[in-house]
């Protein structure tokens, strides 16, 4: 009896340690995820508080400060992303909108930015390459026959 009965209280002491060193891994993340969001780093803020929520799931605070800190990370990315579009710098406007996008995935505007922007570049691409010989060769000859009254010219015979 007696040593089931210490047996029980190592278990027992095992479990709390794990969950006080759980709590104190949680608590630091917290802790770290707050300085960053009060320095600006907004990446940095996520990353932390989702160590702090993977730590203590069952948190609601730590919750909620991720979900806070992801939706200010987004419009922050959003506001980036305006910038370098003014700027016609759209692969990194695209790399922006997606950034807003994960960290705010209802957000319908980013995620048409993302398409729109995806089809622009790939348009601008498509543009800029040559064209094949043939398709230049055809292009000429259209505008060869392209004639106003568009029937062909009789030879005049001698």
């Amino acid at each position: 009896m007696k040593l089931q009965m210490a047996n029980f209280r190592l278990q027992t002491g095992v479990v709390l340690l794990a969950l006080l060193a759980g709590g104190c891994a949680a608590g630091k993340a917290f802790r770290q995820g707050d300085q960053a969001m009060r320095a600006g780093d907004l990446d940095q803020a996520v990353a932390e508080y989702r160590k702090a929520v993977q730590a203590a799931p069952e948190e609601r605070h730590l919750q909620d400060s991720l979900q806070r800190a992801m939706q200010t990370d987004s419009r922050a990315h959003l506001d980036k992303a305006r910038e370098f579009e003014k700027q016609d710098q759209l692969e990194a406007a695209l790399g922006e909108y997606k950034a807003a996008t994960e960290y705010d995935p209802s957000n319908r505007l980013a995620s048409s930015k993302v398409a729109e922007l995806d089809r622009i570049i790939r348009d601008r691409i498509e543009a800029s390459r040559p064209k094949p010989a043939i398709q230049a060769m055809r292009e000429r000859g259209a505008r060869g026959f392209g004639r106003a009254d568009s029937q062909p010219r009789r030879r005049e015979s001698r």
